[in-house]
């Protein structure tokens, strides 16, 4: 064990020793974490008890979209959201008073622009002009326009299309319905088993693809520890799940009802820890929050700096 860790682990246990003899003296509730099965790191934690701490409890809360779990998260039903690079962005200007608690590492081949495995296009030049399909506000579209920009394009370069929630988009790209379409793992690895070809991934469009953990300011003030606890476990569970890469699809092949080798497809892709909140973050949040402005994603200008906390960053490690 590295010096750096072990004054980290130390730290971690200082700050947050207070807040749990607080927290049980107290009676305190379990923190809240909402997630997503397809993406989500927290989705696996009862598969290793990591929701189940000796020194507090976890809940964890599964939605099949983010809009709904951006909901909950306003509404109080939760303490922390799992959700994309852009999810904190979305958040904040949807006025909910959010502070950024944990990132994960780069995620560079999360996520990718796709097309059917017949198709002409090889290059991201190709698409202008093209039918390509991605959920609106979303890291989808962020990806397809740092791809784009890239090329000196624009997103209006291309025809952006808006498929219904459960779409066959292995179907509809085939059939020639969109030309190309922008998915995440695990959703990705199981086109690519089926038929579908990347031609670019996220990383090679410039984006880290990092997930994001968003708690509300009220979880921060009055569920201090419990967060800190979540972003400890989630410290330990990546490591866990880096180490356990087996074991981890098959308890996604379980949750997404996918073939196990797809799981682990995608699991041997899967980001290897946490990064510290630090400015690198805080200039790319921005320039997500200005790009969406200028294509009305979002309704007003927002600085995201506020948005960012580095309070958390002694439980990586501990």
């Amino acid at each position: 064990m590295s010096a750096d860790i072990t004054r980290r682990s130390l730290t971690a246990a200082m700050a947050l020793g207070p807040f749990l003899s607080i927290a049980r003296a107290q009676g305190q509730r379990p923190v809240k974490v909402g997630t997503n099965n397809i993406y989500g790191v927290a989705a696996t934690f009862p598969a290793n008890g990591d929701d189940k701490p000796a020194d507090g409890a976890i809940e964890i809360i599964r939605f099949n979209s983010v809009p709904a779990m951006l909901q909950a998260l306003d509404a109080g039903e939760l303490d922390v959201a799992e959700v994309g690079e852009v999810g904190p962005v979305v958040a904040q200007a949807a006025g909910i008073p959010i502070k950024i608690v944990a990132a994960t590492q780069p995620w560079p081949e999360g996520e990718a622009i796709i097309v059917y495995k017949t198709s002409s296009i090889r290059s991201v030049k190709e698409l202008v002009g093209k039918k390509v399909s991605y959920p609106r506000a979303t890291n989808a579209q962020w990806l397809l326009t740092k791809a784009l920009r890239a090329e000196g394009l624009k997103i209006t370069d291309v025809v952006s299309v808006t498929l219904p929630a459960g779409t066959n988009i292995l179907a509809v790209l085939e059939t020639g319905g969109v030309d190309a379409s922008v998915f995440i793992d695990a959703s990705l690895s199981q086109y690519e088993a089926e038929g579908a070809r990347r031609i670019l991934n996220a990383g090679e469009a410039g984006c880290d693809n990092s997930l994001f953990y968003i708690a509300t300011e009220k979880a921060v003030a009055q569920q201090r520890a419990g967060v800190g606890l979540f972003v400890r476990q989630l410290h330990r569970h990546l490591a866990w799940a880096r180490n356990n890469q087996e074991t981890r699809a098959r308890a996604v092949a379980e949750l997404l009802r996918i073939p196990y080798d797809v799981a682990l497809a995608s699991e041997r892709k899967r980001p290897a820890g946490l990064r510290p909140i630090d400015r690198a973050l805080i200039v790319n949040g921005q320039d997500i929050a200005d790009t969406f402005l200028a294509q009305a994603v979002i309704p007003q200008p927002i600085k995201v700096d506020s948005t960012f906390t580095e309070e958390f960053n002694a439980f990586i490690g501990a």
